[in-house]
């Protein structure tokens, strides 16, 4: 029967063409076997000794609503270490076909009756689906969709928005963003209560991706040493800090005390202009932004355009549909450090004279700029420009 190999694995370049599988009778020859056929209701125990031998194997699909052939996979590459050519042969249908990536099959092998129905550009258009859709409601679970079934709708709804990162989840946006902005994008990091996930990120991404932390000369003592623990722990090589200009501080803050009359112009000083200075020459930046923060995030994009007079800065969200939860579950399931003062009752955490804890039931920022009216320091990019916003924003340090 005419059948057409599609390598699921495109790197390997395997072929599965023109190769007739033998049954398991091929067993009881204590010789090597180029290919052995498996029908779905096999039993394994029955192979496991000879796998060694076993060049590849063709597992058997009858039907594709017959999904025992995925589970005999998924067993001989976990639980038996089968590590030859797994191919799936059958009645696949294209839907499947990320499935059965997952389960460990190298190739599919399609008859020639179901190519009539199922062409393999509609193969190659299911995997593009998958990682654009459903991989948000199955394989990663911090994404618009929490469910498969909702991934079907999405999938409809990324037709209508703009933005080129939808349904992407966040390593995925970050290694975009990364390919996307090479040499143009930079990460501004506040060393804050969340802040070691998008780190953790892009040190199994881009290690030397540029990362900037504005190092106040006002924080505490366990922000600095959180920042050494991190750069040590997850190899960041090019992490920047930006300093305020001396001669602006002796100009404007020769006490060191312009925060508590001044707490505006303290910040300007000490962090908006710094960080104007040190990334202005940059297009695009990473943040830890979430839709949940503040009701004027909750239509944020992943990927963000803010336009202004000379082109304006990108921004790119890549945890914009993450929940508290997701962050939380991250840092446990990779054994991130947390920041020392989130224990104390800190879980926005700035500069040492302007944080305070936070006492069970406040909002998160009700410890910065307690009782002087304030709620942000100003590092906001709008229309292109660094402007203080008005409106409180919720769990961002900067």
């Amino acid at each position: 029967m005419p059948t057409l190999d599609l390598s699921l694995v495109r790197s390997t370049g395997t072929a599965a063409n023109d190769v007739t599988p033998s049954d398991l009778d091929a067993l009881t020859q204590n010789t090597d076997i180029e290919a052995l056929r498996l029908a779905p209701d096999a039993d394994l125990s029955n192979i496991v000794d000879a796998l060694p031998r076993i060049q590849s194997i063709f597992v058997e699909f009858a039907a594709f609503t017959d999904g025992r052939g995925f589970s005999l996979a998924r067993l001989l590459r976990k639980r038996h270490g089968f590590t030859g050519l797994l191919v799936a042969d059958g009645q696949l249908i294209p839907d499947q076909f990320a499935f059965a990536l997952q389960c460990g099959f190298d190739a599919v092998r399609i008859a020639d009756s179901e190519l009539k129905r199922h062409t393999p550009e509609a193969w190659d258009a299911a995997l593009d689906a998958f990682d654009l859709t459903y991989q948000r409601g199955y394989a990663v679970k911090s994404g618009p969709a929490t469910s498969i079934f909702d991934a079907r709708l999405s999938r409809m709804e990324d037709q209508k928005t703009d933005d080129p990162f939808f349904g992407l989840g966040a390593e995925a946006a970050l290694r975009r963003a990364i390919e996307l902005h090479e040499g143009d994008l930079f990460l501004a990091s506040s060393l804050g209560a969340d802040s070691a996930v998008l780190l953790h990120m892009v040190s199994r991404i881009r290690p030397d991706l540029p990362i900037y932390f504005l190092d106040t000369g006002k924080h505490f003592r366990q922000t600095l040493a959180y920042r050494d623990t991190l750069i040590s722990q997850l190899g960041l090589t090019n992490f920047i800090n930006v300093h305020p200009d001396p001669a602006q501080l002796a100009d404007v803050d020769p006490t060191g005390k312009l925060n508590e009359t001044h707490p505006d112009a303290c910040c300007a000083v000490r962090k908006v202009e710094p960080l104007k200075h040190a990334v202005g020459h940059f297009g695009a930046q990473i943040t830890g932004r979430k839709r949940y923060q503040t009701p004027e995030r909750a239509e944020m994009p992943i990927y963000e355009y803010l336009d202004g007079p000379d082109g304006g800065m990108k921004k790119i969200n890549p945890l914009a549909y993450w929940t508290a939860k997701d962050v939380t579950a991250y840092i446990r399931r990779h054994n991130l450090p947390p920041h020392p003062m989130f224990a104390l009752g800190y879980p926005s955490i700035g500069c040492q004279p302007c944080t305070t804890r936070v006492a069970d039931g406040e909002d998160p920022r009700a410890g910065r700029w307690r009782n002087q009216g304030k709620t942000e320091c100003g590092i906001h990019m709008v229309d292109g420009k660094w402007k203080p916003l008005e409106k409180k924003e919720t769990f961002e340090a900067f």
